[in-house]
């Protein structure tokens, strides 16, 4: 390998560091949790599903890579203290688990805004907790997916989801200022759509998905999907020496989403 390589792959790889995905099992966890393997790194996969995570592992180990499974339900605090209890040395987290049901904003019940909360806000503030206690000795990268509905209303009956998808912006924000004495570099990626098996899966929940997000030529680059591939080549460089001053910032992959203009009166 030529000098100007070895900087290239010093800059981009992700050798010698350990990387914790939690929700490695499916989309856009398990492209992530397999890019960073065959950057080098060794990988620990947190989630609730065994069998798929066995196969994400499985594939990592298959292209020579090293990782394993840790079950972690993210719902449960006492889950997640237990799965951490397990990882000693922590360089790379990517917080990736979450849950993505609609309902309709006039009858969503307490009962299901408490189960989004629980994972997909505090399960992600537990973990980014638990990761800043070990990362403090020597610094790392946390990366939390959050997404563009934060920003943009895009999906009708979502409204809980981009509700909660700006608490982490928020989250975010806050970490990266208050861990950055300690060379903890903290930052998002806003996704736009993405065709994931969960997401997919969410159009056959009920009504199908409405609103600005899927009106023909929304989203400049592409159409109206990007594979998981997107977010994860996203994170590589999050996670890499590359990005090493950059924290607190909501990085949009979203095709050009943000910046497109309404049609036909349509926000």
């Amino acid at each position: 390998m030529s000098q100007h390589l070895q900087e290239i792959d010093a800059l981009y790889g992700l050798a010698g560091k350990t990387a914790v995905v939690t929700g490695g099992s499916t989309g856009i966890g398990r492209e992530t949790a397999q890019l960073f393997g065959r950057a080098g790194a060794s990988l620990i996969i947190l989630d609730i599903n065994e069998a798929a995570a066995a196969q994400t592992v499985q594939t990592i180990e298959t292209a020579g890579g090293h990782a394993r499974f840790i079950r972690m339900d993210q719902s449960d605090p006492d889950s997640i203290e237990s799965a951490f209890t397990q990882i000693e040395q922590l360089d790379v987290l990517f917080n990736c688990a979450a849950i993505y049901p609609r309902a309709n904003f006039e009858t969503v019940t307490p009962e299901f805004l408490e189960r989004m909360y629980r994972i997909n806000e505090r399960g992600v503030f537990l973990c980014t907790r638990a990761a800043v206690q070990r990362m403090k000795a020597k610094g790392g990268s946390i990366i939390n997916v959050s997404s563009v509905t934060s920003l943009k209303a895009g999906i009708y009956d979502n409204v809980q989801y981009g509700m909660g998808k700006a608490a982490l912006n928020a989250l975010t924000a806050s970490i990266a200022l208050e861990y950055a004495q300690y060379n903890i570099r903290v930052n998002a990626i806003m996704p736009g759509g993405i065709a994931t098996d969960a997401a997919l899966a969410s159009t056959q929940e009920g009504d199908p998905l409405r609103g600005p997000f899927l009106q023909p030529g929304r989203v400049p680059l592409g159409g109206e999907n990007a594979a998981p591939r997107e977010i994860a080549t996203a994170a590589l460089f999050l996670a890499s020496e590359a990005a090493r001053f950059i924290t607190g910032q909501l990085l949009a992959v979203d095709g050009g989403f943000l910046i497109s203009r309404k049609k036909e009166g349509i926000f």
